[in-house]
């Protein structure tokens, strides 16, 4: 689920995004489906994977102060803030659906069944890209295979599609 959120999230971070507020229904939509605590988690993940790169790298026997991963933290929370994710998510909801479709998709994912659809989704979205990663790992040394026999020695024989 955080792959995928993070992401959504990141398909827009270049745009200017305006204030939330002023998209009103479609920043409530916009909150439902970047819930803060999920925005959060992703934030921690991010701030571990920054940390770990940083701790690894050749000069990783440097020390780093005691609050170092919350100033890790508090970098990436500054780089994209919660409300600029959701501000960019109504942007595109707004762009996306008109304000009727706006309020019916809210009546939607208050419903139970739409409250379902949110809390079971990420789990289905996840199983379903575990098996097919699995499916295609099991797949790839035959692949490879194929792949491998169209490979040609550097300055070999030039074929169409090296050509191009």
């Amino acid at each position: 689920m955080k792959r995928l959120l993070f992401a959504a999230v990141i398909t827009f971070a270049y745009v200017p995004a305006p204030a939330a507020e002023s998209l009103g229904d479609a920043s409530e939509l916009a909150r439902v489906f970047v819930p803060r605590d999920s925005w959060e988690q992703v934030v921690a993940s991010l701030a571990q994977n920054v940390q770990a790169r940083l701790q690894s790298h050749p000069g990783s026997n440097l020390h780093y102060p005691p609050d170092f991963s919350a100033k890790v933290r508090a970098e990436i929370e500054s780089a994209l803030p919660y409300d600029t994710v959701v501000a960019m998510n109504a942007k595109e909801i707004s762009a996306t659906y008109s304000e009727a479709e706006v309020k019916e998709l809210l009546a939607f994912y208050r419903s139970p069944v739409g409250q379902k659809f949110l809390r079971v989704s990420p789990k289905v979205t996840g199983k379903v890209a575990m098996e097919a990663e699995q499916r295609v790992n099991q797949k790839m040394p035959d692949i490879m295979k194929r792949l491998g026999k169209l490979a040609q020695p550097a300055g070999g024989p030039a074929t169409k599609d090296s050509a191009k």
